[in-house]
């Protein structure tokens, strides 16, 4: 008995490894994906990418108690800060915080008082991104979904002519009766789409 234990211990050891160095090595390719998509380019993803990580932190010194509870993002500069607080108070405290990080060039949000109440009627933002793979209209690697209290909030980067459609499909996917359009719409100086491309441009 004891080393039938044993073995079973290796193998949900050797399982366990197995798709933590199998999750590691898919990772990088899943970003290098989303970056390929991603409209904005690659140097405005960097500096993105770098103010969310300090409006994360920024969010983290002012109340760590509801960090859980809140999700930060910025695209094109710009801050979100979604989820909810106990107070008002924490709301406005949060935004005056994010308002004063460096390089943040305005800030959006959406931070309802917590509910005691169960919210059903809407789909999970996993469910959301499940379902969007059978919708044509709705481009999922460009976007991030999230759901607080019944009410749909959904950034990202997209063109103002694919916005319509994929507001469409999403309240469509959900079944939501509110959807928060947090979409940004890029300047052509922040977007790579039909730049030139230089590989083929040399052999033209």
């Amino acid at each position: 008995m004891t080393k039938y234990l044993q073995l079973l211990l290796i193998t949900l050891l050797f399982l366990l490894s197995s798709l933590i160095v199998a999750h590691a090595s898919f990772l990088p390719f899943g970003r290098m994906y989303k970056a390929a998509k991603d409209d904005r380019t690659y140097k405005t993803q960097a500096q993105d990418s770098r103010l969310q990580l300090q409006l994360h932190k920024t969010i983290l010194l002012s109340m760590p108690s509801e960090l859980l509870s809140i999700s930060t993002y910025v695209y094109l500069g710009h801050g979100f800060i979604v989820g909810e607080v106990q107070t008002e108070e924490q709301s406005r405290e949060l935004v005056a915080a994010a308002g004063k990080l460096d390089g943040i060039n305005g800030v959006s949000y959406y931070l309802p008082i917590k509910s005691k109440q169960d919210q059903t009627a809407t789909s999970s933002a996993l469910e959301i991104k499940i379902n969007a793979i059978f919708e044509p209209d709705y481009p999922s690697s460009k976007l991030t979904v999230k759901v607080v209290q019944d009410v749909v909030v959904v950034l990202g980067v997209l063109t103002s002519d694919e916005q319509q459609n994929t507001l469409n499909s999403l309240k469509k996917i959900s079944g939501a009766d509110k959807v928060i359009n947090f979409i940004q719409t890029p300047s052509s100086e922040e977007t790579k789409r039909n730049r030139p491309k230089p590989l083929r441009n040399l052999f033209n």
